[in-house]
């Protein structure tokens, strides 16, 4: 009886991590393994909702820019772009072409800095057996590089948005103020500078050693016949979606797991809901083809196979993308010309719109109704770390399979390498908790 007893308990293990490291937000880790199977897996969210869909009702159209930046200090320009569009989608003001190219620079700004912090600080430790960028004086120059990249993407959010977290530039119709050619232009000799290091460090990132996770999966992003995707286009998948940003929301179904205060995402199919991923990965599998030549040729150069199926691989699609982004705010600042004025004149009304821009992390979802005097009615805000918790769970889950059998130590820290591969940003992802009556 003794004996039984302790071969139970030998075909039982609990994994817990009771704080995720190097992630933005608070969230842990339980899995539970019984007689070599998954028995429970859960990622814990418990960082506080912030409730942003409810407080926003009632407040003007021109809160929602500053208050919706709030969400998140390493991607505020998502959240004003996904809102502006959406309130200047209802009142039907087009932008000229200044002005959206300003704020595809902005949003240039932002990939800059997220990606390097991401890929350098946050992820690239992984590759190296180090639990911190600063834990190995090897790793030193690779983690002061990362930073040189991000101080870049923070300076253009500074120029252009008045400071480089939560910035105050963007407003309905346009920005409060526009650049002076001078002061942009004197970011060009860094910015090509940091390009052509930045083509190196395609290859550096391919050549990290990456476990066998490739899996037929489902990868969602906006999709632009012109451009890479940032501010403007459909919704795509490589399952055969295709479709307005309007109808794409209609697709996805939220629902909520017992152990997170964060919401989770699904596409609707028939009866079932099925998770899919967001995020670097997703956009280079969909929009390869609109990538500049040059980029094209480093990443053919560099071995990386397109499209992209092992999740871990997503520092790879993030160093393509960080490139990009310095290749684009380039081109952007060569062509700029000021604008006359740094908005157009509009009146606001009452109307429904949806609009979808590319955060760092992924497509970012804004829904807004407002009242005649453009007072908002209701808002929903889907971020994209919500859209990919489903995927994460899901990616973890298909590890332990072939996995359970391996010492907790491993367990805990590969799940922790497929959760940072994500990018995760938890106080994004914390907005709302739905009551069941």
């Amino acid at each position: 009886m003794h004996t039984g007893r302790c071969e139970l308990k030998a075909a039982s293990k609990i994994i817990k991590v009771d704080y995720l490291s190097r992630v933005e937000g608070e969230g842990g880790l339980v899995i539970e393994i019984k007689d070599g199977k998954t028995a429970r897996l859960r990622v814990n969210i418990f960082e506080a909702p912030r409730f942003f869909e409810s407080f926003l009702r009632g407040r003007p159209y021109s809160d929602v820019m500053d208050f919706t930046a709030r969400i998140c200090g390493i991607c505020p320009v998502a959240y004003q772009m996904s809102s502006v569009h959406a309130i200047e989608k209802i009142f039907g003001i087009e932008v000229e072409k200044p002005i959206r190219e300003l704020r595809r620079l902005l949003y240039c700004g932002e990939w800059i800095e997220s990606h390097a912090l991401h890929i350098y600080l946050l992820n690239g430790p992984d590759f190296f057996g180090i639990e911190s960028a600063w834990a190995d004086r090897e790793y030193l120059p690779i983690a002061k590089k990362g930073l040189t990249f991000k101080k870049l993407g923070n300076e253009i959010l500074t120029i252009l948005g008045g400071r480089s977290v939560h910035p105050v530039s963007v407003r309905v119709g346009g920005f409060y103020k526009t650049p002076g050619k001078k002061a942009i232009a004197a970011l060009l000799p860094d910015l090509e500078r940091a390009y052509e290091e930045s083509l190196k460090e395609i290859k550096w990132a391919a050549g990290l050693k990456f476990n066998n996770n490739s899996w037929d999966t489902e990868y969602v992003s906006l999709t632009h016949q012109d451009e890479y995707p940032m501010n403007h286009g459909s919704v795509a998948s490589n399952k055969g979606l295709n479709m307005p940003m309007e109808k794409f929301i209609e697709s996805v179904q939220e629902y909520q797991v017992e152990y997170s205060t964060a919401l989770h995402s699904g596409i609707k199919r028939d009866s079932s809901v099925s998770p899919y991923i967001v995020g670097p990965t997703s956009r280079l599998n969909l929009n390869h083809d609109r990538l500049p030549s040059e980029i094209k040729n480093v990443i053919k150069e560099s071995g990386i196979s397109l499209p992209i199926t092992n999740t871990q691989m997503g520092i790879v699609a993030r160093s393509v993308e960080l490139a990009y982004a310095f290749y684009e705010a380039i081109r952007i600042i060569n062509g700029y010309d000021e604008p006359d004025k740094p908005f157009v004149d509009f009146e606001p009304g009452a109307g429904k719109a949806v609009w979808i821009t590319e955060a760092p992390r992924g497509i970012l979802i804004h829904r807004y109704e407002l009242d005649d005097a453009g007072h908002v009615k209701s808002c929903t805000i889907i971020p994209p770390t919500s859209q990919n918790f489903g995927h994460m769970e899901a990616d973890i889950y298909r590890f332990l399979q072939n996995n359970a059998d391996k010492s907790k130590d491993f367990i805990k820290k590969e799940s922790e390498k497929i959760i940072r591969s994500y990018d995760p940003c938890i106080s994004c992802s914390v907005h709302v908790v739905k009551i069941e009556k």
